[in-house]
């Protein structure tokens, strides 16, 4: 079976945030940094990502891969796959910021972590719709309770 490397020129790794997503464009055969962009999470914002990545792979295979496509990352993998771009779960990789957190280089060591498997050992994201909108607000409101000031009681 062939690998992602082997199937797709050109590979996107996306670092997700609530504000923003983070891509790079690498080359799928090497492993190169051809460009990188941060992009608000609006609709305007994801509909720009869409133009940046079909206007730097032109005709050329390209997967994107997306950091947690079940919270931060649903509604761009589902506008992605509804523009017409395949779209993949990112593998869970081990944090290694030895020097504080860069979203570029986040989003390069995302797309790199695909580019020996197989593509049968990639992750799809599931299917969009109300079921991901909830999964987003319920990860949301969990993150935002988990980090909201707490009062104290006397």
């Amino acid at each position: 079976m062939r690998t992602v490397a082997e199937e797709y020129d050109r590979v996107v790794g996306v670092d997700t945030h609530a504000a923003t997503h983070t891509m790079t464009l690498l080359i799928g055969a090497t492993g190169a940094v051809v460009d990188h962009r941060t992009f608000p999470t609006s609709a305007a914002g994801l509909r720009r990502a869409l133009t940046w990545i079909r206007n730097r792979t032109q005709d050329q295979a390209c997967l994107v891969v997306v950091e947690s496509t079940g919270s931060y990352g649903a509604g761009l993998a589902e506008h992605f796959t509804q523009g017409g771009i395949v779209v993949a779960e990112a593998p869970t990789i081990p944090a290694a910021r030895p020097r504080g957190k860069d979203d570029a280089m986040d989003s390069a060591r995302i797309a790199r972590a695909v580019l020996g498997l197989r593509l049968d050992q990639l992750c799809w994201p599931r299917a969009g719709g109300t079921r991901t909108a909830i999964r987003v607000l319920v990860s949301a409101e969990t993150r935002w309770a988990l980090s909201a000031p707490r009062s104290s009681t006397l």
